[in-house]
């Protein structure tokens, strides 16, 4: 009969502070993805709902208005030049020149969409519960940094975790709880001395990059809106500033029409 190894308490000692320095790995780890991909898109899109629509709408007065502007400076510059006017040629330098300004807009509008999508599709706080108790297990199963020696498979079922915490699928988070368990295998920590203070440096290192990451992550944006969108008196006051901000662009949209027409007319009766 093989009798066991036994163990120094050194190695006893390094195991049970590496498997600690794990935990508090998994820990962290958990943070960091619940920061980047719930609390981070979701207050995106409260921020989209509460303001950015405004802000989309805002930006499309202020383009409307900067064009008929530059309409005006262009039909000008060919009126004193004593050019006839083609309405069609300065349309087409219109599109080109805001062409990057359209861009922008298209981008905010689809914040905007997306951000209603994501708000109308939350889980409840019982499947938001369960979502993120399969997830934090398989954190703790399948992560790289917790798990070097993942084999193929087990990185192909953590590639699939990853997806389907990034893309909020509870149904899938399921399967793949159903997938681990049929093929779980323990683990046993390593007894070399050698391996294990290179696993608590390496764990150690890890755990300082993603608290440090953390903490600059606070005062990024959406991060640094999370009071202001809990405060209905900042976002009252913050809507009431872009709406008087698109008032102001409504108002030169309609002086510059005015103006627009007047010179039009001027230039067709061949007046300068």
């Amino acid at each position: 009969m093989t009798q066991a190894l036994e163990l120094s308490p050194e190695i006893i000692k390094l195991q049970k502070e590496v498997s600690t320095l794990e935990k508090e790995l998994g820990k962290v780890i958990l943070e960091q993805d619940e920061m980047v991909n719930a609390v981070k898109p979701n207050l995106e899109a409260e921020y989209q709902q509460t303001i950015g629509y405004k802000e989309l709408e805002r930006m499309e007065t202020e383009i409307a208005a900067r064009r008929i502007k530059r309409h005006i400076e262009l039909i000008q510059a060919a009126v004193n030049r004593q050019e006839t006017i083609a309405i069609e040629k300065v349309e087409k330098q219109l599109d080109d020149e805001f062409r990057e300004w359209y861009e922008k807009i298209d981008k905010q509008y689809q914040k905007v969409k997306e951000a209603q999508s994501r708000i109308e599709g939350l889980m409840s706080d019982e499947e938001n519960e369960e979502f993120k108790k399969l997830y934090r297990q398989l954190v703790f199963k399948l992560h790289p940094d917790l798990n070097p020696q993942q084999s193929k498979d087990e990185k192909n079922l953590w590639n699939r975790v990853q997806l389907a915490y990034q893309g909020g699928d509870l149904e899938e988070m399921r399967s793949l709880m159903i997938i681990f368990e049929a093929q779980d295998g323990t683990v046993e920590l390593p007894s070399s001395k050698d391996i294990l203070e290179k696993r608590k440096t390496k764990l150690t290192a890890q755990i300082r990059k993603i608290i440090n990451k953390l903490s600059g992550m606070e005062n990024e944006f959406p991060f640094n809106m999370a009071s202001k969108l809990a405060d209905k008196d900042w976002i009252k006051d913050k809507v009431e500033t872009i709406e008087k901000q698109i008032e102001g662009w409504e108002v030169k949209c309609k002086e510059y029409n005015e103006l627009l027409k007047v010179l039009l007319v001027s230039a067709e009766a061949g007046v300068n």
